[in-house]
């Protein structure tokens, strides 16, 4: 399963009543607030194995299932 698909199915979960894709715009259409976005980046880091430094926990980073795909794969990667 992608990186996509296991984020998509974890937010899914939380919000079935949500439509989502890859590019929603997750902090703007009030998919997540900022007590969600903690669950987000302990998922992150459970779900991936990796550690999230603090500047990579920025609004940024999480605006979208795309951007925190490519976060996880930047991290993985050592970079």
């Amino acid at each position: 399963m992608s990186i996509q698909q296991q984020i998509y199915n974890f937010l899914h979960e939380k919000n079935p009543q949500v439509e989502l894709n890859d590019d929603t715009e997750l902090f703007k259409s009030g998919v997540v607030n900022s007590l969600f976005a903690l669950e987000i980046v302990i998922f992150v880091e459970t779900t991936f194995g990796i550690r999230l430094k603090r500047k990579d926990v920025k609004l940024e980073n999480f605006e979208s299932i795309n951007r925190i795909a490519a976060l996880v794969e930047r991290v993985q990667k050592g970079k």
